[in-house]
């Protein structure tokens, strides 16, 4: 008799003893079990789909009345010695083969019960216990030779072990050698711990059983099927879902039931693409405790004579797998102590960006952050938090933070630029000045470690921190010391200042003032510009601001829309280049009507002129080329510690909008940096200076109200 029949004479009643099938499951018209239909079935009959779990239970106290037998410890030390002997105890032969069933679940959901009213009609073949106790340690296996399967049973979880981690990695070495793994729950609903176990194990075997399995097949390759039955695949998971008072996932939503298990697997971001299939099986008990088993061996059977993901494979190679399993992953696992609550409850949540150590203060603390056991960090190139001190200071009992910058606080701004393109970058005591340079040497230079001058610790990088905050303790709060080194943003802060002072130049410093200094090298035949009040053309009101221009052929004031027409105008002793003139005349000289309206100008009269609009060029000319490279080079000599402009969108003090067009006034507000802490602030909350030689500023700069409380040092 070939596997496929067998397995179809196992299911169907008919092919065993004769009955029919509604001798096997009789109901009431409540549509209960009828016990007294229920006999006594001999080795050779088929399983009682229907019992009733305490009537059926064995109360014996172990196993030594049980046809199954230890396979693997609770160390996972296997207890046979070979895959001949493994064939040998299972009482069937070397060349056998067939497929792998296990079952798993807590404890206390009746697994060895399941398995025996399942494969082996209701025998003690796995043993049961009325004890707390679990009777079940370890992995205990048998074989069903009319469905041709090994059977493996296992210790159940949330159960007492000495070591829970090392049963879980026993657990999934079963699961990674089964074809089928049978999920046992009984409970009203499906709860969260049976979707997480499935998750990580199907984790765990993409991640590493999976390889190791494939090298099993690969070594073995005189079996076709092997790669396939072993290891492409992963195992067919059976969830066998039993409830007393709710309805089964088909009842209860109408429609599939393994649909909403996936559905759940995904919502609890959980992957299970390891296993080639999830199926429920789902059965409600009555209020006597009658487990219905048939669907359950019906289900199995279907999965048995599937081949197409998994096929049959020598008895023994299950027990190379073991083997293989557990040379690879084996020894020592690190005991993890249960905690409901545990700190990070209650803890602040903050953690070091550079060593990932929590902050052991509780939830919302003020003040700086503390790191939980005091543990030391680590350094970080990314936020270089190397604090230095003063080595000869900390000798003397003193703690003097020193940090690299352009210049010392006695050079001045050029010579000190001067000097940091030279010599580099220095680092100097407030008590004992400059004791180190970048590049006192023409060669040879070593560090400030190496020459022994400055006394290195590192410090923990809290998120948000964005200031350096010194502890007189220690230096847990200090973020970092990006940025220290300003030398490109001290350069271009003194080309702002002469763009700035060009600009107020080249506009006056009043709009009356211009007016007045034009109307000094205005030709005569001009109108003055304090007699001036519309424009001449189309009578627009002229603003204090508004600036006002000349037709260089009439001489009346114009504004720059009705004044934006060029022509030569030698008859005012312009030349033949062309000139700014107003519409009017551009027209007329358009249409061939050329008359001058007054006398002839000397040439010297307009040479006037034409120098203050050459000089007044210049001088603008030169702010416009200073602003550009300004702001062409503002990111780029951006401190490390600075936010960029791009990301400000209010001020950092007063929650003002900053950097963008404000739909009140239309008026563009200027974006500030706080040389203390780095954020975009406006003016007017950063309108005190101040020295900040933290981070190498030691002449006074702009400093933001808030940094303002905190200590200069």
């Amino acid at each position: 008799m070939d596997a496929r029949s067998a397995i179809m004479e196992s299911l169907d009643p008919m092919m065993v003893n004769g009955h029919n099938q509604d001798d096997l499951f009789l109901t009431n018209g409540q549509g209960r079990c009828n016990s007294a239909m229920i006999t006594s079935s001999s080795k050779s009959s088929i399983p009682d789909v229907v019992t009733h779990d305490l009537q059926s239970l064995n109360l014996h106290g172990g196993a030594d009345d049980c046809r199954s037998f230890l396979l693997l410890d609770q160390t996972e030390q296997l207890s046979v010695d070979s895959g001949t002997l493994f064939c040998t105890k299972l009482g069937c032969d070397a060349s056998s083969s067939g497929k792998v069933i296990s079952i798993l679940g807590n404890t206390g959901e009746g697994k060895s019960h399941t398995l025996n009213h399942t494969f082996f009609n209701g025998e003690d073949i796995f043993a049961t216990s009325n004890q707390q106790e679990s009777c079940t340690s370890g992995v205990w296996t048998s074989f069903d030779p009319n469905l041709q399967v090994v059977v493996l049973d296992t210790e159940g979880m949330l159960g007492l072990a000495s070591n829970e981690n090392i049963r879980t990695r026993l657990l999934l070495k079963v699961l990674a050698v089964s074809d089928v793994v049978i999920y046992r729950t009984r409970a009203e609903r499906l709860h969260n711990d049976l979707f997480y176990f499935l998750g990580d194990a199907s984790k765990a075997y993409n991640k590493h059983f999976k390889q190791e399995l494939n090298r099993m097949g690969e070594q073995n390759s005189y079996s076709e099927t092997l790669e396939q039955s072993v290891s492409s695949l992963g195992p067919t998971v059976i969830v066998f879902h039993e409830t007393m008072h709710t309805d089964i996932l088909a009842k209860s939503n109408g429609g599939d039931p393994e649909r909403t298990l996936r559905e759940r697997f995904g919502a609890l971001k959980q992957d299970i693409s390891a296993f080639s299939k999830i199926r429920y099986v789902g059965t409600r008990s009555d209020v006597s405790g009658r487990t219905n088993f048939g669907i359950l061996r019906e289900a199995i059977g279907k999965e048995l004579m599937d081949s197409s993901i998994r096929s049959p494979r020598k008895i023994t190679l299950v027990y190379q797998a073991f083997q293989l399993l557990n040379a690879k992953f084996s020894g020592k696992v690190v005991e993890t102590s249960h905690c409901s609550f545990p700190d990070e409850y209650f803890t602040c949540a903050a953690k070091c960006q550079s060593c990932e150590s929590r902050c052991g203060k509780q939830m919302k603390h003020t003040g700086e952050h503390t790191s939980a056991s005091g543990k030391k960090c680590i350094f970080s190139v990314q936020y270089e938090n190397k604090i230095y001190t003063c080595q000869k200071c900390q000798e003397n009992g003193r703690k003097c933070v020193v940090v690299p910058k352009a210049a010392s606080s006695k050079e001045g701004s050029i010579v000190g630029l001067v000097n940091f393109a030279w010599s580099g970058f220095v680092l100097e005591c407030q008590k004992c000045g400059v004791i180190y340079r970048s590049r006192q040497q023409w060669y040879g230079n070593t560090d400030p470690e190496h020459q022994g001058v400055v006394h290195t610790e590192i410090a923990h990088v809290w998120p948000g921190v964005s200031g350096l905050v010194y502890s007189s303790e220690d230096f847990s709060q200090v973020r970092s010391l990006q940025g220290t080194q300003n030398a490109a943003r001290r350069i271009l802060d003194s080309m702002t200042m002469i763009s700035g002072t060009v600009s107020d130049v080249s506009s006056a410093p009043a709009a009356s003032l211009a007016r007045w200094a034009a109307d000094q090298v205005a030709p005569t035949y001009w109108r003055p510009n304090a007699d001036i009040v519309n424009c001449h053309h189309c009578n627009k009101r002229f603003d204090t601001t508004d600036k006002i221009h000349h037709c260089r052929a009439c001489g009346e004031g114009f504004c720059s829309t009705c004044s934006a027409f060029q022509r030569p105008v030698p008859e005012r002793g312009w030349g033949f280049q062309a000139v700014r003139v107003c519409k009017p005349c551009y027209n007329a000289t358009a249409q061939g009507i050329l008359e001058a309206s007054g006398p002839s100008l000397e040439p010297n009269e307009v040479q006037v002129r034409k120098v203050g609009e050459t000089v007044y060029g210049t001088v603008s000319s030169l702010a416009n080329a200073l602003e550009f490279p300004i702001s062409i080079l503002k990111d780029s000599a951006r401190p490390d510690y600075w936010v960029p402009d791009h990301e400000i969108s209010s001020c950092a003090v007063c929650d003002k909008d900053i950097g963008t067009t404000t739909p009140s006034s239309q008026e563009i507000i200027g974006v500030h940096h706080c040389r203390q802490c780095g954020q975009g602030v406006c003016n007017k909350c950063s309108a005190t200076r101040r020295p900040v030689p933290t981070r190498g500023w030691d002449t006074p700069v702009r400093v933001c109200d808030d940094c303002l409380m905190m200590p200069e040092d």
